[in-house]
């Protein structure tokens, strides 16, 4: 199993951290751990969104039920943390 190495960027200070992880992770047990590392507050429904890095010019959503590869993440890419807000 292959270790992707990213940078995850808190949703409100803009702190980040680095983290090496198993490419079948899914991003919502990457959250939760974030949470138990008190990285991020826990009772927040949190997303991501994949920054623009190479040819990829645009951010792009990520889905919590994928896995780290099956969102395209890669090596040394960034995810920028969004805490959701119902629409309405």
């Amino acid at each position: 199993m292959e270790t992707i190495n990213i940078t995850v960027m808190h949703p409100t200070n803009n702190a980040d951290i680095d983290l090496g992880l198993p490419e079948n992770i899914l991003l919502g047990d990457v959250f939760n751990q974030l949470i138990d590392a008190n990285f991020l507050s826990a009772g927040q429904p949190y997303t991501g969104v994949l920054k623009p890095a190479g040819a990829r010019k645009e951010n792009v959503p990520l889905d919590n039920d994928k896995t780290i590869s099956a969102n395209g993440v890669g090596n040394n890419d960034t995810i920028q943390t969004l805490i959701s807000t119902p629409a309405g």
